[in-house]
Formats: C-alpha cells, sequence, structure tokens
C-alpha cells in the first residue's frame, strides 16, 4: 500500500528534518545508510489522539497545600488504603500540571504532563515493573501526539516522529550511543525511510555527549512519600554577637625636641 499526499506535505518532511537539525544546532545536508524502521519497511502509522486517565481529584483523600496559600496543590486518591493516583499543580497557579498512577504494588505505572499550561496533557508516560518503557509526546503542543520514543531498561533506544500531523510515521531515530542518533526520514511520502535520506547527528555536528551521571539533585516529583513536603520546626536564626572592637593602639610619641 502506497499513500500519497499533496506537495506540501512531500516537501514538510525535509523541512521537518532540517528543524530538528537547527533545533540541535546543524545544518541539514549529511548522509548515511539507509534507515530501516520498526516494522521492517511496512508502513507504520499510530493514533495521535492524546488520552487522559481519569484520575477523580474530588473524592482525594489527602489535600496537600505545598506553598502556605491555602489551596491544595498535591491531591492523592487512594483505593483500600494505597495510592492510585496524584495530581500536582507543580507552579501553585490553580491548574494540574502533572498526574501520576500507580499500580497493585504501589509502583509507578504511568504519568502525564501539561507543559503550556492549558490544562491538556502533553506528554504520557509508561512504565513498567517502575521503570520507563515508552514516552508519548505532542511535542508541537497541538493537542495531538506527534512523537513517541521508545525505551529498554530505562534508556531511550528508538523514536518515531510523525512531522505532518497525518498519523503516518516520516521520520525514525536510532540510539545506537546515546545522545547520537541517527535520523531517517521519508523524503518521498510513501511511509518509509528513504536510502541517502539520513543524518548522523554527531558525526555532522562533532558532538560529544556528556557524561551522563547526573550530578544535580533531582527535582521534587511529589510521586513518592519523601519527595511530599514536611514541616519543619522553625527555629530563630543563629545570629553572630558583635564583636568588641579592638581598642586604638597608644599614639606614638615623636623624638623630644
Amino acid at each position: 500500500m502506497t499513500r500519497t499526499r499533496d506537495n506540501a506535505g512531500l516537501n514538510w518532511a525535509l523541512v521537518s528534518v532540517c528543524l530538528i537539525g537547527a533545533a540541535f544546532q546543524f545544518g541539514c545536508n549529511g548522509t548515511a545508510g539507509a534507515g530501516v524502521n520498526s516494522a521492517g519497511n511496512a508502513i507504520t502509522t499510530r493514533d495521535t489522539e492524546v488520552k487522559h486517565e481519569p484520575c477523580d481529584v474530588t473524592a482525594a483523600s489527602e489535600r496537600i497545600d505545598a506553598n502556605g496559600d491555602g489551596k491544595p496543590d498535591i491531591l492523592i486518591i487512594k483505593k483500600d488504603g494505597r495510592d492510585v493516583c496524584r495530581a500536582v499543580d507543580l507552579n501553585f497557579d490553580g491548574v494540574i500540571d502533572a498526574y501520576t498512577y500507580f499500580d497493585s504494588s504501589g509502583q509507578l505505572r504511568r504519568r502525564e504532563n501539561d507543559y503550556d499550561k492549558d490544562g491538556q496533557v502533553d506528554e504520557i508516560s509508561t512504565f513498567k515493573s517502575g521503570q520507563i518503557s515508552e514516552k508519548d509526546q505532542s511535542t508541537a503542543l497541538a493537542r495531538h501526539l506527534d512523537t513517541w520514543d521508545f525505551y529498554q531498561a530505562g534508556v531511550l533506544v528508538r523514536t518515531e516522529r510523525d512531522s505532518n500531523g497525518d498519523g503516518v510515521i516520516d521520520q525514525w531515530w536510532e540510539y545506537p550511543k546515546p545522545g547520537c542518533p541517527l535520523i531517517h526520514a521519508d523524503m518521498n511520502n510513501d511511509g518509509r525511510p528513504d536510502p541517502g535520506a539520513t543524518i548522523d547527528y554527531c558525526k555532522e555536528t562533532g558532538y560529544v555527549p556528556p557524561d551522563r551521571a547526573d550530578k544535580a539533585p533531582a527535582s521534587p516529583t511529589f510521586e513518592t512519600k519523601s519527595s511530599l513536603p514536611t514541616e519543619t520546626e522553625n527555629k530563630p536564626a543563629d545570629v553572630p554577637t558583635e564583636k568588641s572592637a579592638p581598642a586604638p593602639a597608644p599614639a606614638q610619641k615623636g623624638p623630644a625636641k
């Protein structure tokens, strides 16, 4: 089966690859070997609908005011004594920014994020045994999915993109090394990666991925009890006492005249 698209769509794949390259600060002039999508040479279609999983905040058994303004910022919904989901207003503007969902053993199984403060989910991450396995994103913030990341053992190994929003994958990103993707593109709009339309990101740019060891402390996610705000005892700060100024040295007398 071959899909045909209009001329604007035909050109968009090339434009999109260049835009992605610009976002990573490199030119759109590199080629490498032909890429192969995850289904061999079959056309890959994806459901682009953003589907929010219900989390009944009205049934929250715990409501935590994290910034002391009298409004709950963390809503915890429980069932049979265990957490089912949490809704969090991360920036204290009254709109939920993140939802987290837990399985029957208490492990994280799903996370939803809203990045543009419109109350609509822009990213959905799914987890297996508490470890990320897939991330579906609306990178254009257009209320439909356009990017799908796939992980193995928590490491990003493959990405699919629908650059023109028609539900057909037209870019395939492989990660033979972390931070160094091979970007394969469909230039003729047949739904398959084309020979000679691959960008080796690190080869083209000379980019060397930094040490992946995270040295900066992670921001609180409010997904575990340890990340919830706790009341601390207010103690007066130790104010240093003013030290007495040293007495001035006696003036020296000059030689007698």
